[in-house]
C-alpha cells in the first residue's frame, strides 16, 4: 500500500491510497474461492465451477465487494499508520477502480481539533426559586378536566359560535384556484383563535351548518407560512356538525376516574407535586444551558465543517419528519427545511461545538460510560416507547447507533461533572 497525506485546510486532510496489485489479486482470489464454494452452476458439481464462468456471471458483483472491502480495510490501516483521527467518517473518492491495473482512491476528512478545555470549574449558576401557587394547581386541574371532556352534538342551534368544535371541510383559493396542500375534509376543528392558524376562526364563527361560508383574507409578504405569504386568500368552509365539549364535575368521583386517588384533595396534591417536579426539571435545564453557554464562550475553536454538515443533516431530517408528522405535505416540508437552512446551520454549529468541548472535558476528567449503563438506558427508552418499542429496539441493535448513544451519555456525564462543581447563587443575588 502506498499512502500520501495532504493538508487541505487547518483541519482538512486528504489521504490518497493506492493498493498494490498483488494485494488486489489476493483479495480477488479469496472472493472467487469463497463464491465457488457457495454457488451452484448447471453442469458443474458444487465447488467445481470454473473461474472464467464465475467472472462472466458474477464479475461485477465480486469486483464491487472487493473494492468496498479493500477501501474500508486500507483506509483504516492508513489512518492508523499516520495517527489520523477523523471527526466524521471520511468521504471516499475513487480514482482508479480497474482492478486489472490498480485500485486508487482518496479519503477526504476533517481531523478532530486539538483542545484542552479550560475555565469550566467553579462557574456561577443561578439557582431559581421553585414556587407553585394554588392558581397554578387550579389551572392544571382544569386542563386535566378538559382532556377528559366529551364532545356532544349541539341540538337546536345551527350557527357556529366561538369555542365550538365543528366537523368541517376547509379549503383555500387564490384567484379561484385551490392552494395545494391546504384543503382538509371533514376535519374536527376547535373554533378558537388559539387553536386555529391564519384567522380561520373568523371564517367559521357565524357559519351555518350545512351551508357554505367564505371569507377573504390578505397576508403580508413576511407572513410566517410561506404558502400564503403575500397572498389574498379566499377561505371556504362547509360545516357538517357543531359540537360542544362537556366537562366532568371536579369532585372526588373525577379524581377516582383519572387515577388511583381517593379524593379530589389527593389528586390536587399529586398535581402540585408534579408541577413542582416539572418546574425543577425546567430550572435545572435552564441552569445547564446557561452553564454550557459559559463553557462554550470560554473555549472557542475552529469547527470541522464535516461535523457541522453532519449535524445539519440530522436537524434537517428531524424537522422534515416533524413537519410530515404534523400533516405537512412532503414537498412543502422540503421547502420549509430549505428555508430554515441558515437557522439550522447555526444550531448545527452549536451542537458540533458542544460535542467537541464536552468530549475534551470527558477525556480530561476520565469520564466513562460502560455497556451496562448503555443497556439500561436503551431498556428504559424501549419501555417508554409504547407502540414504537419494536422500532426503537431494532434501532439500537445497530452497533453504530449504540456507540452514538454512548457518546451522548458520556457528554451528559461530563456536563454533570461541571454542574457538580459550579457555584450556585440564589435568584436575584
Amino acid at each position: 500500500m502506498n499512502a500520501n497525506v495532504e493538508t487541505t485546510s487547518t483541519l482538512g486532510r486528504k489521504l490518497t491510497i493506492e493498493v498494490a496489485p498483488e494485494e488486489i489479486r489476493t483479495e480477488l482470489d479469496r472472493a472467487y474461492n469463497e463464491l465457488k464454494r457457495g454457488v451452484q452452476m448447471k453442469g458443474f458439481r458444487p465447488g467445481r465451477a470454473p473461474r472464467h464462468l464465475l467472472e462472466r456471471f458474477f464479475g461485477d458483483q465480486v469486483r464491487g465487494e472487493v473494492i468496498q472491502k479493500l477501501v474500508q480495510e486500507y483506509t483504516q490501516k492508513a489512518l492508523a499508520e499516520n495517527d489520523l483521527k477523523p471527526v466524521v467518517a471520511p468521504e471516499i473518492v475513487t480514482e482508479e477502480t480497474d482492478l486489472a491495473k490498480a485500485l486508487k482512491f482518496s479519503a477526504v476528512f476533517d481531523i478532530t481539533p486539538a483542545l484542552v478545555a479550560k475555565d469550566y470549574e467553579g462557574l456561577k449558576i443561578q439557582e431559581l426559586r421553585i414556587e407553585v401557587k394554588d392558581a397554578d394547581v387550579d389551572a392544571a386541574l382544569e386542563r386535566l378536566r378538559e382532556r377528559h371532556g366529551t364532545l356532544k352534538k349541539v341540538e337546536g342551534r345551527e350557527v357556529v359560535q366561538e369555542d365550538d368544535f365543528v366537523v368541517a371541510t376547509l379549503e383555500a383559493l387564490e384567484h379561484g384556484k385551490p392552494l395545494e396542500g391546504v384543503k382538509s375534509e371533514n376535519r374536527l376543528l376547535h373554533v378558537n383563535p388559539k387553536a386555529l392558524a391564519h384567522g380561520i376562526e373568523e371564517v367559521l364563527i357565524g357559519a351555518v351548518a350545512g351551508k357554505p361560508a367564505e371569507k377573504t383574507k390578505s397576508y403580508p409578504a413576511d407572513y410566517a407560512e410561506k404558502e400564503i405569504a403575500g397572498k389574498t386568500v379566499q377561505w371556504r368552509a362547509n360545516v357538517r356538525d357543531i359540537l360542544k365539549r362537556e366537562l366532568p364535575a371536579l369532585d372526588d368521583d373525577f379524581a377516582k376516574d383519572v387515577g388511583e386517588y381517593k379524593s379530589l384533595d389527593e389528586l390536587r396534591e399529586r398535581v402540585r407535586k408534579d408541577l413542582i417536579d416539572n418546574a425543577r426539571e425546567e430550572a435545572d435545564a435552564r441552569a445547564r444551558q446557561g452553564l454550557l453557554d459559559l463553557i462554550l464562550e470560554r473555549n472557542p475553536l475552529d469547527l470541522p465543517q464535516s461535523l457541522v454538515a453532519r449535524e445539519q443533516r440530522v436537524l434537517e431530517s428531524e424537522l422534515h419528519s416533524t413537519l410530515e408528522g404534523a400533516g405537512v405535505p412532503h414537498a412543502q416540508a422540503q421547502e420549509r427545511v430549505k428555508q430554515s437552512a441558515d437557522e439550522l446551520k447555526k444550531r448545527a454549529e452549536r451542537r458540533a461545538h458542544t460535542a467537541l468541548v464536552l468530549d475534551a472535558i470527558a477525556e480530561q476528567e476520565k469520564v466513562e460510560v460502560n455497556d451496562e449503563e448503555v443497556g439500561d438506558r436503551i431498556a428504559k427508552m424501549v419501555t417508554q416507547a409504547g407502540r414504537e418499542r419494536d422500532r426503537v429496539a431494532q434501532f439500537y441493535r445497530s452497533e453504530e447507533n449504540r456507540e452514538a448513544l454512548k457518546r451522548s451519555m458520556r457528554r451528559d456525564k461530563s456536563l454533570e461533572v461541571v454542574m457538580s462543581r459550579a457555584q450556585k447563587t440564589e435568584e436575584g443575588a
